[in-house]
Formats: structure tokens, sequence, C-alpha cells
């Protein structure tokens, strides 16, 4: 006998729907995140002078890249741990916003910022808001000021496929 069994799980982001001009909602499973497009403001974004659009493919090879790399980028493991999420455990939680731009060096990278978008009972009695009671982060880059392990970025090089500039949220 030979059963078929079919999963509903994406292995990959899928575009969802558009939000305005400078916005596109990807989904992979469960987990919503959003393209910024090159127009899009980026407050306290770091990110040179050229930005360029990512594209559904780089996003995931971008996914391929941190997937195969984050464990090792994750070594000092700061301010995870004792209540804090462990990022390398955990990527399948985080919604993402996605940049792009152009390093000094002409390699092209993806800015990325992760917020938890798995919240518990414990993490709402602690104060924590539900991601779906907040839509801000997108519209624009996201800004958290503490928070550990729950608000983190990342730079991801697709031109040198690695990854560069892991900041982890500090606690309150």
């Amino acid at each position: 006998m030979f059963i078929l069994i079919i999963s509903s799980c994406k292995t990959t982001f899928q575009e969802d729907h558009k939000i305005g001009p400078t916005a596109t909602i990807t989904k992979k499973g469960k987990i919503e995140s959003v393209i910024f497009s090159k127009d899009a403001e980026c407050s306290l974004c770091n990110l040179g002078v050229i930005r360029f659009t990512p594209t559904l493919q780089e996003i995931n090879e971008a996914e391929e890249i941190l997937k195969k790399n984050i464990k090792e980028a994750n070594v000092p493991m700061n301010n995870q741990g004792d209540g804090c999420p462990i990022i390398h455990k955990n990527l399948k939680n985080y919604r993402r916003q996605y940049f792009g731009f152009i390093d000094p060096e002409g390699n092209k990278v993806l800015y990325v910022n992760f917020s938890w978008a798995k919240y518990t009972i414990s993490d709402k009695m602690k104060g924590y808001p539900s991601p779906n009671e907040d839509t801000s982060w997108k519209e624009g880059r996201l800004i958290v000021h503490d928070g550990c392990s729950y608000h983190w970025e990342i730079e991801i090089n697709l031109t040198k496929q690695i990854l560069q500039n892991l900041s982890v949220n500090g606690l309150a």
C-alpha cells in the first residue's frame, strides 16, 4: 500500500499581496514578512548610497544562506537564553523586513530586520503585544529598543554568500 501525504508547509517565501507602492507582503508557512522597494523609507538604516528592490528569488537565496550559517554567526549568543529565544533554533518564529542595498565594494546585500512572531500566553503576560495587534512593521523599518533576541537584525551578502553584522537587541 502506498500513501501520499501532501504537506501545506511552504519551503520558500511566496508573494502574498502588495501594500502600497513600496512594500510587498510575503509568506512562508505561517510566517509573514515584507519586502521593501528601493524607494521605501528605511529610518536609521545605514545602507549606503545605492538601493535595490529584492526579488523573491533573492529573498529565498538569502534565507538559504541564513539557515546554513546562522548558528556559526550566532556563536556568542548575545542576549539569548534565560527567557529570550535562541535565534538559530527559532528562525521559523520570526517575521522579517527586507531592504536591499549595494555596499561600497559593489556587493548586493540584504539588510534583514527580525521580530518575534510566536507569542505564548507567558509572553503576553510579560507585556509583549501579539504580532497581529501591530501592523506598523509593514509600513517601514521597525525600530525596537531592548527586547533581547525577540528583535535582531543581520546583513546577508548575496554576492559573497555570507552573513555579516549580526546585532541582537539588548535587555531592558
